[in-house]
């Protein structure tokens, strides 16, 4: 599937996809750096003439730099609890409030070309959703140099330029993020992605 639904799955299989970027002279493989290549080379190959996308969703994490390494931060949490008598209660509390709440949402993505709206669809829940999407988004930030203070701001806005070496592909990416708090940790994070990829 691609990462824009089943209308692009057949194209995006035959697609070579990134396994790294370099920015600011440094190569990056994590999950962040294939993800933002793979999306505008989607949106380049099935939209041509779309130059920008609103990505939005409603999520709980602050954004700080331990999301940009996940795998780390779930470690910690499992050494935490590594030999408590208490763990598996607090598994089932854990798996009862999932049953309640239900899974994590999607995230909607609205393709633009100029001012015109094109597209809008939701980002297929087995590529990303919004629990996984902060983790994705922090490295756009981090990669703009933006200082972690001003990560949460009600309005953030950078830009960067990346490499595929690989690929001889590079990327210019620019993008303002809004930071709506809602209530009682959920937020509306809306990102307005504007983007150039030269071959």
């Amino acid at each position: 599937m691609g990462l824009l639904g089943d209308k692009s799955a057949k194209i995006t299989a035959r697609r070579a996809r990134a396994r790294s970027l370099v920015v600011h002279g440094e190569r990056f493989t994590n999950s962040a750096a294939k993800f933002w290549p793979a999306l505008i080379d989607e949106l380049a190959a099935d939209h041509p003439h779309c130059d920008a996308i609103i990505l939005e969703m409603l999520t709980d994490p602050v954004l700080d730099r331990e999301l940009l390494f996940p795998v780390q931060s779930l470690q910690r949490e499992l050494d935490r609890y590594q030999g408590r008598k208490d763990f598996g209660k607090e598994l089932r509390e854990a798996l009862s409030q999932f049953a309640m709440i239900g899974p994590p949402g999607a995230v909607q993505a609205r393709l633009l070309a100029g001012a015109t709206q094109i597209a809008v669809c939701d980002l297929p829940l087995d590529c990303v959703d919004a629990d996984v999407f902060p983790c994705l988004l922090v490295w756009l930030l981090e990669w703009a140099e933006i200082s972690q203070s001003l990560w949460n701001n009600p309005t953030v806005s950078g830009a960067f330029q990346a490499w595929d070496h690989e690929r001889k592909i590079s990327y210019r990416l620019q993008f303002d993020l809004g930071n709506e708090h809602i209530s009682e940790g959920l937020y509306r994070r809306t990102l307005t992605l504007h983007f150039v990829r030269q071959v």
